[in-house]
Parts: C-alpha cells; structure tokens; sequence
C-alpha cells in the first residue's frame, strides 16, 4: 500500500514538475498587425495578424493553440528572398497557407496544410512575406493582394 501511494505520489511530482519546466504555453509573445484583403466584394476584410519576424517565433508559429479567432492568422517575415519551408508539427487545426511578394501580393497558395502533419511544405517561389489563415476561411486566389505595410515590417 505504501508502494503505491509512493508512485501516485512521483507520478503527481513529475506531472507538475513537467509542466512547470516545459510548459505547453512557453509560446513566445507575438506582436499583431491589421491588414485588409478584398474577398469577392468592394468591404474590404480586416485581418489581425500575429507577426512572426525572427527565427524563434517563425519555428513556434501557430503551434499548441487549440483554435483560432475569426479573421486572423499569423505574418511571416524575412528581410531577405528565399524558397520557405512550413510543417504542421503541433497545429491543432488545418491552415491555407499564402506565399507572398514584397507588394503583399499573393504569388503561391498551399490549401489545406493538414493539422499535426510533419511533412515539409515548400513553396516553389522565393518569398519575403507568408500568411497563415484557418482552412478554407478565405477564397483567396493568386494575385489577390494583403493591404499591410509591408515596407515598415521589413525594417
């Protein structure tokens, strides 16, 4: 009996001490910016977008949040033009993935990144800018541009 309650015990230690050590919410604290796109109307919509603009929070991403609010989505940003490379490693919901150029313009789109998926996305053009947005929330297409200030956010 008293075996037993010693290894309740440890079992409880460990859960705790795990997750003060390695906390699931060690997420790093993302600043926001508001762009707007037009979606097959004149309005255009407002996005609030977490900005993802050094190596720490372009890895973590949108990782271990369990959902996402209505219109927004997080901005990925590099100062220089490269080929990007995504997983959904820890994404609990599907995303539509949005390659842009240095206008904001939509130049590649990858549907339906699958949540928990590990395997790598490549975009097949270089990019400065990538939007991520809950699957299928937005029809965007290639072309269609994201009204933000992108000059200001390479800086």
């Amino acid at each position: 009996m008293l075996k037993k309650l010693k290894i309740i015990l440890l079992g409880f230690f460990l859960i705790i001490l795990s997750n003060t050590v390695f906390p699931e919410s060690n997420s790093p604290i993302f600043k926001q910016t508001v762009c707007s796109i037009n979606v097959n109307t004149n309005n255009p919509q407002k996005l609030s977008l977490d900005i993802a603009d050094n190596e720490q929070k372009r890895s973590y991403g949108l990782m271990n949040r369990k959902d996402m609010k209505p219109n927004s989505g997080m901005l990925f940003i590099w100062k220089d033009r490269q080929f990007r490379n995504f997983w959904m490693k820890n994404t609990h919901f599907n995303l539509d993935l949005f390659f842009l150029n240095k206008q904001g313009e939509i130049i590649e789109i990858y549907k339906n990144a699958k949540a928990f998926d590990e395997t790598s996305i490549k975009s097949q053009n270089k990019v400065n800018f990538v939007v991520e947005l809950k699957s299928g929330e937005y029809p965007l297409m290639i072309g269609d541009k994201f009204n933000c200030l992108f000059k200001d956010l390479l800086k």
